[in-house]
């Protein structure tokens, strides 16, 4: 694996964290979930790096 690869399987993972972690807690959701610029953010790059749709992203992330 080159180093590129190891810095985006790192960022995925830190992403897919956040997401995963705002669906848990409420407070975190509120500042990171649904309708925030950070959402749309992490649900692009979270996307991008696994080769999915954003629509279903968001869906899956979404309220």
């Amino acid at each position: 694996m080159t180093e590129n690869e190891i810095k985006l399987q790192k960022a995925a993972t830190a992403i897919k964290y956040l997401l995963d972690r705002s669906r848990r807690d409420d407070k975190l959701y509120y500042q990171i979930g649904f309708g925030t610029e950070a959402f749309r953010l992490l649900t692009d790059a979270h996307a991008a790096l696994t080769g999915e749709e954003v629509a279903a992203v968001e869906k899956r992330y979404g309220a």
